[in-house]
């Protein structure tokens, strides 16, 4: 399995439970109505244990693919004008100037 992993940052002026409960709430179920190829999607809230620094990253998202034909064909959606309803719907929560991105092979060493 292929896999992207993408960290993410809240827009500025938005507080940490705002951007997680919509996040959860509205974008996933709208990701998973629409996005195409995606075998499984994962967020990742980050959880401040201590009032220390702002993290750099308020999230996660993992997004497993069966193979790297189908990570492609995804990409060429999110990216053209099929995947714009996405990417409107992420400048709602997110800073995506912020946002990065890896295509990964994910090696599981303890499952």
């Amino acid at each position: 399995m292929v896999k992207i992993i993408v960290m993410l940052k809240r827009k500025s002026g938005m507080m940490m439970e705002e951007f997680s409960q919509y996040w959860y709430e509205e974008h996933g179920p709208l990701a998973l109505r629409i996005m195409p190829e995606v075998k499984k999607y994962i967020q990742n809230h980050t959880v401040r244990l201590t009032d220390g620094e702002e993290p750099q990253f308020d999230g996660i998202a993992e997004l497993w693919f069966d193979d790297p034909e189908s990570c492609h064909r995804f990409l060429d959606w999110y990216l053209r004008d099929r995947g714009k309803v996405l990417r409107n719907d992420e400048e709602k929560f997110m800073d995506r100037r912020k946002m990065f991105g890896l295509i990964v092979d994910e090696r599981v060493i303890k499952p």
